[in-house]
């Protein structure tokens, strides 16, 4: 292990209070939701990743560096990107969590199940991703000035050569295909906000900013729900907006926020581009949106219409196959096809855990934890 225990435990308090803000300002700890069982899945998908982070990543980096796999980041509706980062630390600590929570121990005593070279290990990988991914200082927004910024300077100059001016009949047509895209990446991901990632902003000078909000994952044929008869024209989208006089913020999962909150009257110039896996971005035609939102619109009904006949159990056991597509996409960034090996453990992972979640009459215990306590979310190594 590369950082020392004092590193460790000091990366660990960084995520744990960011998480905490995050949290509690957007009320998350009491998330319900009609449709999917979302405690349960996510406490299943934080035990496999913590079950199968190590191994898996040791996996990884035997053919890519953490830093290089940041550098592929660096582009256009990339997978992984901030987002897929901000999963795998949070839940695997939430993962590690469960467990100390399970054993009633009191804060400072050393949990028996810690191993320093494993947790070091996988905490190390995150953050040598984030150092060469963002251009900031803070491995998190809320560290600096809750910024998101993630693409090298040659790429902020091209993403000015495909602005174009619009009218607010134009904007709004965006603005509806936008919002069609996040219910569709909403629903294929189970309530979660993958596929969902904005960053910026960018000084495009004149007090003026760019901020890009990417959909990406829309051709996802990995998920075993995903395959829906209607289909998103393009894999990912990227609408690009040149505001002025704005202020922005970017949360720990990619979500931006925006004052004033109405800023239609701010909006300069958009661009509507794809992005190709090798880098390369072209504008897509705004006589384009309607269809793009109609294909979005009809693969979302088709999601819905199915989640809505899932069993009381695959309520909860999807969250595997959630968060496998999660690890999936770093290993999909360096080349290296494991899409079905992930799988597969996360389902080792999964199984003793699923029997108890399934036996359990209240979602677990953690989730009670991260709404009331003023503890830290995650306690630090004790030895």
């Amino acid at each position: 292990m590369g950082m020392t225990l004092e590193e460790l435990n000091r990366h660990i308090r960084i995520v744990s209070g960011s998480l905490k803000a995050f949290m509690r300002s957007e009320r998350r700890a009491l998330l319900q939701s009609a449709l999917f069982d979302v405690p349960r899945r996510s406490s299943l998908g934080w035990e496999c990743l913590y079950r199968t982070a190590y191994p898996l990543l040791t996996e990884l980096t035997s053919v890519i560096t953490p830093e290089e796999i940041g550098r592929r980041m660096r582009r256009l509706c990339a997978r992984p990107n901030f987002l897929t980062l901000s999963i795998l630390i949070c839940c695997y600590l939430g993962g590690r969590q469960q467990h100390i929570l399970d054993l009633g121990m009191k804060p400072g005593e050393p949990f028996p199940a810690d191993d320093l070279e494993q947790i070091g290990f996988v905490v190390e990988f995150w953050q040598r991703v984030c150092q060469a991914y963002r251009e900031a200082e803070g491995l998190l927004p809320n560290e600096r000035e809750a910024t998101m910024r993630i693409l090298p300077l040659e790429a902020i100059a091209s993403l000015r050569d495909y602005l174009v001016e619009v009218d607010s009949s134009t904007f709004q047509r965006l603005r509806r295909m936008a919002a069609t895209l996040e219910l569709y990446a909403f629903i294929l991901h189970g309530e979660q906000r993958d596929g969902l990632f904005a960053h910026g902003p960018y000084d495009a000078g004149d007090r003026e900013v760019l901020i890009v909000r990417e959909f990406t994952d829309l051709q996802n044929t990995y998920l075993p729900w995903a395959r829906t008869r209607a289909r998103n024209r393009y894999p990912n989208l990227a609408l690009v907006l040149a505001l002025r006089e704005v202020a922005v913020r970017f949360d720990l999962f990619g979500g931006v926020h925006i004052e004033p909150a109405e800023y239609a009257d701010r909006v300069r110039a958009c661009a509507l581009l794809t992005a190709y896996d090798e880098g390369a971005v072209r504008a897509v035609p705004f006589e384009e949106i309607m269809e793009i939102e109609r294909c979005a619109a009809e693969a979302q009904l088709e999601l819905y219409r199915a989640a809505l006949s899932w069993s009381p159990r695959f309520k909860i056991e999807y969250g595997l196959h959630l968060f496998a597509n999660h690890m999936k996409a770093f290993f999909d960034i360096a080349g290296v096809e494991a899409g079905e090996r992930i799988r597969r453990a996360f389902e080792e992972a999964a199984a003793p855990f699923l029997r108890r979640l399934l036996k359990e009459p209240e979602p677990p215990s953690i989730w009670r934890f991260m709404a009331t306590t003023e503890e830290e979310f995650f306690s630090p190594i004790s030895l």
